[in-house]
């Protein structure tokens, strides 16, 4: 059984700083001990038995200017890091960011190697946009954030957009509604790797509400 996995979180400029940084405290807040989750806490080094290796990564090796400011220099660029993730995390942002993410091909082309290499694709917010542009959610069930909905129906009428869900699993491709959802939407991958208590104690962590993945599906 597998014991470690790598999580790779797309970065782009104009991306929502929740989207990527929810699911990024989630994953590197799982363990499998409890008494982990304490000395993680305590200690000056980083804990090297844990579940999930999260690294950032983006198109261009420069520093990205998320939403609102916030200025983030990604761990690796496509060039950099030609391995395959086991978990992509791909978050989203305002209008701009979804055009500018749909209209590169470079970006949606290496969305699509990953998924083909075997890797789990989720996105986050309005990162489905940028999975339905690269073909993933064809013929698929999806949501996004609740402003976007109607436009997600309109342009990708192939799409079965599911409203008043937190999260959408079709496997290895899932969505999440907006933000706050992909902490949901990452909490649920985490239950499905390591198991219910894995993902109630990462909540208890974060000191995120109950999480209960029966009831948020």
């Amino acid at each position: 059984m597998k014991s470690q996995w790598n999580v790779g979180i797309l970065l782009f400029d104009d991306v929502d700083v929740m989207d990527f940084g929810g699911p990024y405290d989630v994953f590197n807040l799982t363990f499998r001990d409890f008494n982990k989750i304490q000395e993680s806490f305590e200690s000056e080094k980083e804990i090297e038995d844990k579940p999930f290796i999260v690294k950032t990564i983006a198109q261009h090796e420069r520093m990205i200017i998320a939403d609102h400011g916030m200025r983030i220099m990604p761990d690796f660029s496509f060039d950099t890091y030609q391995q395959t993730f086991d978990i992509v995390i791909v978050p989203g942002g305002p209008i701009k960011a979804i055009r500018n993410g749909m209209g590169n091909k470079e970006l949606l082309s290496w969305i699509v190697t990953q998924h083909k290499s075997g890797a789990t694709i989720a996105s986050a917010c309005t990162g489905a946009f940028f999975l339905a542009a690269a073909g993933l959610l064809t013929n698929k069930k999806a949501t996004t954030n609740v402003l976007a909905l109607d436009m997600l129906e309109s342009k990708f009428p192939q799409i079965e957009v599911v409203r008043n869900t937190r999260f959408v699993d079709n496997g290895d491709v899932l969505t999440s509604a907006g933000i706050s959802a992909g902490i949901d939407m990452s909490m649920y991958i985490v239950e499905r790797l390591l198991g219910a208590e894995a993902a109630r104690t990462a909540a208890l962590t974060m000191e995120y509400p109950y999480y209960d993945s029966a009831l948020l599906k």
